[in-house]
């Protein structure tokens, strides 16, 4: 049986924010901006890793 992973504290208030701001674009354009505000706020660099189903992950790069 497959463990899940937990979850990270959510900012309920910042979650909101992200699907305002990204309405509209595709989920690429989403996950650039995701990872451009993360650079901008942690510093660092960013990967996006593309899902077959289409979606995108935004994950430190190490």
């Amino acid at each position: 049986m497959a463990r899940k992973r937990p979850e990270p504290d959510i900012d309920p208030q910042l979650a909101q924010e992200l699907t305002e701001t990204c309405r509209g674009l595709s989920p690429l354009e989403s996950a650039l901006l995701i990872a451009e505000g993360m650079r901008q706020v942690y510093g660092g660099e960013f990967r996006i890793q593309a899902n077959a189903d289409g979606s995108f992950v935004v994950m430190a790069r190490r």
